[in-house]
């Protein structure tokens, strides 16, 4: 067998033969029926000198043992190996051998050619059934597959990125508290790893096998506005700052006016026509005012057909209710200061001068307006230049990622399973670097002209 032949089917170990065997001489390849329907099966032959590994003797050949292997499918046809493999036995210590083949692990049938193109398509979404039907295995195999995966994405507990960022995901009954945490380089988007639980101390723990002085490197930590995150990030970062998303902040505005625009809707008739226009218009109310559109004019089916641009039909709508409007403002500004960064403007909104202002703010506001002065240091952090485009987007975006795989497993049994699957979903993770880094390190130590300037 030339090394072309070995490149076409796949094989890496220069040792393996085509049976001399008179029968399959002329022709190596014949079509069986094998337990998984009828395939090509090469007829090969497995044979090389063997020292004892106990005793460091030649071993004597003892006749042959016929094994059959799966290789990677070409199109719809199965392939099979059916390979001879020599057997040895030591006549100083009858210790007994059997030929081992390197394109196979110890004690598998399957190539690892196959393994490999498993672990390429988990990072795809589709389950593993779907896998195991695709590579003629069963789901068991795929399962090993990603277990043998998980030595690439391990952590190392010496070392974390001076700016990172987490955000909880639902992960059903693997978490008490039914949520689990994505943690991320916040700097390179880099998913780090997965938490699995948020509550219960389970956060703490998770940080404090970090090295001190991998905690103490870390800058500054971005979240979301959940209030116990807070005593975890001061307690295993003591050199960290706290930054709050802008995305959250505002919405605690938001649920305040959402709250306060269906009370007022439904203070009016079902039906009636105040009723259907806050209804029908809710998206205008909360839209950024800077984004109404104030040249168009459109025919409004709820406003008797009249003709009127988005900016005239908030003002009709807010024109129902004080409250409603001076909410509306409150929601608005905090818009602005949000995307114009102004730290004096937020006190202002926060502490207004005039506590008449404040006051006019109907009670669905209270709740926004606590949680932001809460947080208010935090969301001055986030205003700072060198911090100002840190927020937990892409660590959303990676959840609603995760949601997909969520759905297409239909679920998921055991959590480690479910952590390997999500790393390995994203091809910037350490994962998918690690592997591919030793894929290709595999692949130039396999190939002939590495072989030839190792000779």
């Amino acid at each position: 067998m030339d090394n072309n032949t070995r490149l076409a089917l796949n094989i890496t170990d220069t040792r393996l033969e085509f049976d001399p065997d008179p029968k399959y001489k002329s022709q190596p390849m014949s079509r069986e029926m094998t337990d998984k329907g009828e395939a090509n099966v090469w007829h090969c032959v497995l044979t090389y000198e063997m020292t004892c590994p106990k005793c460091s003797t030649v071993m004597s050949r003892n006749g042959y043992k016929s094994v059959m292997y799966q290789s990677a499918q070409n199109g719809t046809s199965l392939i099979f190996f059916k390979i001879k493999k020599q057997k040895y036995i030591c006549k100083c210590c009858k210790n007994t051998e059997l030929a081992e083949l390197s394109d196979v692990r110890k004690g598998d049938h399957l190539f690892r050619d196959v393994k490999q193109i498993i672990a390429m398509q988990i990072e795809e979404n589709m389950s593993m059934t779907t896998i195991a039907k695709i590579n003629n295995v069963s789901s068991n195999t795929v399962i090993r597959s990603i277990l043998g995966l998980a030595c690439y994405i391990k952590p190392s507990f010496h070392y974390l990125s001076r700016n990172i960022a987490f955000d909880d995901f639902k992960s059903g009954k693997f978490a008490k508290s039914g949520y689990s945490l994505l943690l991320m380089n916040i700097e390179t988007h880099q998913p780090i790893d997965v938490i699995s639980d948020r509550g219960d101390h389970s956060l703490e723990k998770y940080f404090l096998r970090y090295s001190p002085a991998a905690r103490a490197a870390v800058r500054t930590v971005t979240v979301d506005l959940f209030s116990p995150y807070r005593s975890t990030i001061q307690k295993v970062f003591p050199n960290a700052i706290i930054i709050a998303d802008h995305f959250h902040v505002v919405v605690q505005a938001f649920k305040g006016l959402n709250q306060l625009r269906i009370k007022v809707m439904k203070s009016f008739k079902y039906g009636s026509p105040e009723y259907r226009q806050l209804n029908r218009f809710w998206k205008l109310i909360m839209k950024s005012e800077s984004d109404l559109n104030r040249s168009d004019r459109y025919k409004r089916r709820n406003f008797k057909n009249l003709q009127l641009t988005d900016d005239e039909v908030v003002n009709r709508l807010l024109s129902l209710s004080e409250e409603l409007r001076a909410a509306y403002n409150f929601y608005q500004d905090l818009i602005f200061i949000i995307h114009n960064q102004s730290s004096e403007r937020l006190k202002t909104l926060l502490w207004p001068e005039d506590d008449k202002n404040s006051a006019i703010l109907p009670q669905e506001m209270d709740a926004a307006i606590k949680t932001l002065r809460k947080h208010f240091e935090e969301i001055i952090n986030s205003f700072k230049t060198k911090y100002c485009h840190f927020s937990t987007g892409p660590v959303e975006g990676c959840n609603n990622k995760i949601k997909v795989i969520k759905r297409t497993a239909y679920g998921f049994r055991n959590f480690y399973h479910f952590k390997i699957r999500i790393l390995i979903a994203f091809k910037n993770s350490f994962y998918s670097k690690n592997f591919i880094s030793l894929t290709k390190q595999q692949k130039t130590a396999n190939s002939p002209t590495t072989e030839k300037l190792a000779a």
